[in-house]
């Protein structure tokens, strides 16, 4: 699993999974909710996309 921050500077953990021809990804909390699979961000709430994740 690789180390990515939202915007707002809250960790989360991306897991990649490949897929026949390419990738997808999983997006966990590493805080609250620690393991658990998330969409948005547990601390600011704004949806979380691979693409503006630093």
């Amino acid at each position: 699993m690789q180390k990515r921050f939202c915007t707002c500077g809250f960790m989360v953990l991306v897991d990649y999974i490949m897929n026949s021809n390419s990738f997808a990804c999983r997006i966990f909390s590493a805080g609250l909710k620690a393991g658990h699979r998330v969409e948005s961000c547990p601390c600011c709430g704004r949806p979380l996309d691979i693409d503006s994740l630093r």
